[in-house]
């Protein structure tokens, strides 16, 4: 029996438009996938969560008097869940971005560095003057006094009062201490018997021994500057 060519004609326009519907939902398909794809791939290139600035602690920066950019420093943030950002310049080994994440037993550590009452009440004008009483008794004895060309400022800003207890009872939780100090590697090592001068050295390592963790993650700028903490 011979069908009229009227249904051929019907059935060949139908498989047509069923053929079409199939490469446009196959084009659909592909285009979400490829989509939740990149938000997957975007979210984890961020760092997942965003961080909040009335969470930070305690912040590090330093940099060489002998840098010629203003950029040229290197950063480290904790905040008091245990999060770490960190940023190296790019002519440092190892220049980037990063993040991790401090145990409860290190956050107490450190953090009790931060709150010793030499570090609260630390007074670099006070210490100054100890340090050139020191290089003139030094000189006087015609002892060998050394000194350094490429000198490191650093600055540690920390807030006392955002963790679990206060510390400085009366002030608000945003109160905070700044450190400022210039070549403190060869101070320390120039004054062992100088206290304070050794609790800075040791607050300087601990934080600096972030950076050889090996669980550092590697971060887009962009994470940094959504958190505009750098």
């Amino acid at each position: 029996m011979r069908f009229p060519d009227t249904l051929l004609i019907n059935q060949t326009c139908f498989d047509k438009i069923l053929l079409v519907k199939v490469f446009v939902n196959d084009q659909i398909l592909f285009g979400t996938l490829l989509l939740l794809f990149f938000c997957q791939s975007a979210h984890a290139i961020q760092g997942h969560e965003a961080l909040n600035a009335e969470d930070l602690l305690i912040s590090y920066t330093e940099r060489s008097k002998l840098a010629l950019s203003s950029d040229h420093h290197m950063s480290i943030n904790v905040f008091r869940d245990g999060h770490i950002l960190i940023a190296l310049p790019e002519a440092m080994r190892g220049g980037g971005y990063y993040r991790t994440i401090l145990d409860r037993e290190k956050m107490e550590r450190l953090w009790k560095l931060m709150t010793e009452e030499s570090i609260l009440t630390f007074d670099a004008q006070h210490l100054r003057e100890m340090l050139t009483s020191e290089r003139r008794s030094l000189k006087e004895s015609r002892a060998v006094v050394t000194s350094v060309s490429d000198k490191a400022e650093i600055l540690i800003e920390f807030y006392p009062n955002r963790c679990k207890q206060t510390v400085l009872a009366g002030e608000s939780n945003d109160v905070m201490r700044r450190i400022a100090w210039t070549d403190l590697r060869w101070d320390a090592e120039q004054y062992a018997h100088i206290e304070i001068i050794q609790m800075l050295s040791e607050i300087q390592r601990a934080l600096l021994s972030i950076l050889d963790r090996d669980d550092l993650q590697s971060v887009h700028p962009s994470y940094i500057q959504e958190n505009t903490l750098f």
